[in-house]
């Protein structure tokens, strides 16, 4: 299968260390540029998500899913570049909604954050998701309107989506090929484990390319997270090895 991949700032992916712990040990390669992928794979710049993409239909043309990993929970504290460009979430998403739409593809897979207002059915009940509501409510309110605006133009179209809201993404963490959902509080009767608040960004993007290609959520949101540190995991279902 064919992969089109939108970016701002494709020239990161020369980088080796993509906020992992991968380097020096593994590091990574740009697939772009390696002849193992590079035929299977096509980068399109984009100049500026502000901009209109009037382009993006036309590669959306016989795919079967879209992953977007437009926006930033945290623009402005490490990249203060982020916010001088204006935040994206929104404005990318919008465009990539429409493209879809246009070219019939009917399948998105989204990331987002948990500590939102619209994170209320599917909590992640630790004590780090209060501190993250406080800093959208004070801090980062761009951030979350941004993102809130993002969920809610998925939620009104007709789009079969899945909102993703990973935990806390460490950098020193190595990817192990596994993760974990956070079952809801609220719709069980018996003591729920909290899943892992640390987990490698390349096991995040594990759970979203699975469920682009083959879905089992729809229509909804989903917190992802590592390994309970708890040893009550019954409530936990493993979801991949």
């Amino acid at each position: 299968m064919g992969r089109v991949e939108y970016k701002e700032y494709p020239e990161k992916l020369d980088e080796k260390n993509w906020e992992c712990n991968c380097f020096p040990n593994k590091g990574h390669t740009n697939p772009f540029n390696d002849p193992a992928h590079a035929s299977k794979l096509k980068m399109v710049k984009i100049d500026s998500w502000k901009n209109e993409q009037a382009e993006i239909s036309k590669h959306f043309q016989g795919i079967s899913a879209v992953i977007s990993c437009l926006g930033h929970r945290q623009p402005g504290w490490k990249y203060p570049e982020l916010i001088q460009r204006g935040l994206v979430a929104y404005d990318g998403n919008k465009q990539v909604v429409k493209a879809m739409e246009k070219a019939n593809v009917n399948r998105a897979v989204v990331i987002s954050s948990f500590g939102l207002r619209t994170d209320s059915k599917n909590a992640w009940p630790h004590w780090t998701s209060t501190f993250l509501a406080c800093l959208f409510n004070t801090f980062m309110r761009k951030a979350r309107n941004d993102l809130e605006a993002m969920e809610k133009l998925y939620q009104s179209s007709p789009l079969d989506y899945l909102i993703v809201r990973p935990v806390g993404i460490g950098e020193d963490k190595v990817p192990v090929g596994e993760y974990y959902l956070q079952e809801d509080p609220k719709s069980s009767k018996e003591k729920v484990d909290v899943i892992g608040g640390n987990m490698a960004k390349m096991d995040v993007a594990m759970f979203m390319v699975d469920e682009a290609l083959s879905p089992r959520f729809h229509r909804n949101c989903k917190v992802v997270g590592s390994k309970p540190d708890s040893p009550m995991q019954m409530q936990q279902k493993k979801l991949r090895n």
